[in-house]
């Protein structure tokens, strides 16, 4: 009578999968999950914060926008690494500008394609190189900088020789970086362990947060002004398992949530194919009245497919490497031929309930941080201040104003007036 009952009841729910819900899980299970969420690190997202385990490694790249109209500019920003000594960073820009100075523009006189590399100070410097091989004057301008022990690097481009403008901004914007603690960030977009404290109109920028040498991986996306979607992420979810999965896959939970104070939804599902399963969840927000401080989020997690080979302790981190301009990574990549085959798909190392237990963890935990937005300053506002020329001058007449008074003029009769 009891599994009849079950029965009935998973029927109700319209699909046997849906009964892997009242599946207590097993101690193994829930010893996991408190490892993982017992312990975990708060990360600076954007305007906001995220908690994620520990032991994951994060990163996260960001494109401002000045200006939304035809003439706009764009400046790329992206953190290298951290802990970085003065001398890995001297290393890793020699590495970067021998690297880019080999290669030759054939088609412009086999002149050199790095163009300038120039130091604005010990933890400041700019390279300036063709972005491609070609006779028109289209370049790339990167500010490396050295924020404490934070690698940063600033990348943007210009057109038809037109430098100037673009080298003046990618200096203005390193003055406006620092690095920050999550609690202490403050005002601005923050990339982790730094804060962006620029004016600009428009931020997109993603995340990405792993365990080590693992198949689970975990992403965000963030777009300040784009318009909210008009399907939910339920439709479009299945959408796309129809015509990629042929619907061979399953929903393991889709419901309305809360994201970071705002309204929001998420649909988790599992798939498979003859070789390995896999997991996918999402979720995205909505709102009105797109922002900076009220951003697009869209995240997601994924566990199975192709596992991460594991890191060495002992080798420092590549600074050089997946940055490089595509002409000057030669030497990095093998020819097909010569690599590797690729590992074969693995099953997730997370079971559904441990998935969906690290998932909910750090859904509940993305907010918004107060005042992450600074009033954008009046463009018709005069804020600037006296020169020390025009400030001595002044102090010059109103010293010899208060003297006037303190040393004052006898009368024609004889008395002081």
């Amino acid at each position: 009578m009891r599994g009849l009952t079950i029965f009935l009841t998973c029927l109700l729910f319209g699909a046997v999968a849906a009964c892997t819900a009242f599946k207590q899980p097993s101690e193994q299970e829930k010893q996991t999950v408190h490892q993982l969420t017992s312990n975990m690190r708060t990360w600076a997202l954007g305007r906001g914060l995220i908690d994620v385990p520990a032991n994951w490694t994060g990163s996260g790249d960001v494109t401002l926008y000045y200006g939304l109209d035809a003439d706009h500019s764009i400046v790329e920003v992206r953190v290298l690494g951290e802990g970085v000594t003065q001398e890995r960073f001297d290393a890793a820009l020699n590495e970067r500008a021998r690297r880019i100075a080999a290669v030759k523009n054939y088609k412009l006189d086999d002149a050199s394609m790095l163009v300038s590399a120039k130091i604005v100070s010990p933890q400041e410097k700019l390279l300036q190189y063709y972005k491609q091989v070609t006779r028109r004057q289209t370049f790339i301008h990167e500010s490396h900088l050295l924020i404490d022990d934070v690698y940063v690097m600033l990348r943007a481009e210009s057109y038809n020789g037109n430098t100037d403008p673009v080298q003046s901004q990618l200096l203005k914007l390193s003055k406006e970086i620092f690095k920050v603690t999550p609690d202490n960030a403050g005002a601005g977009f923050a990339l982790g362990p730094v804060v962006i404290r620029s004016h600009h109109d428009q931020e997109i920028a993603t995340f990405n947060f792993r365990p080590p040498a693992s198949d689970v991986a975990f992403e965000v996306y963030v777009n300040a002004l784009s318009p909210s979607e008009t399907k939910s992420i339920k439709t479009r979810t299945e959408e796309g398992a129809r015509v990629f999965l042929a619907g061979d896959y399953e929903n393991l939970r889709t419901k309305k949530i809360t994201l970071a104070g705002m309204s929001a939804e998420e649909s988790l599902i599992g798939f498979s194919d003859d070789t390995h399963r896999q997991i996918l969840f999402g979720a995205e927000n909505y709102r009105e009245n797109p922002s900076l401080s009220r951003p697009s989020m869209n995240l997601r997690m994924s566990a199975g497919g192709i596992k991460r080979t594991p890191i060495n302790p002992d080798k420092p981190k590549d600074l050089v490497r997946w940055t490089l301009p595509e002409f000057a990574n030669k030497g990095y990549e093998l020819p097909l031929w010569q690599q590797p085959a690729s590992p074969d798909p693995v099953n997730p190392s997370l079971t559904d309930y441990e998935a969906m237990a690290v998932w909910d963890a750090i859904l509940k935990s993305v907010r918004l941080r107060p005042n992450a937005v600074a009033p954008k300053p009046d463009p018709w506002a005069n804020y600037r201040g006296p020169s020390a020329a025009e400030a001595a001058e002044s102090k010059r007449i109103l010293d010899e104003f208060i003297a006037s008074f303190e040393t004052r003029k006898p009368s024609p009769g004889g008395k002081d007036q």
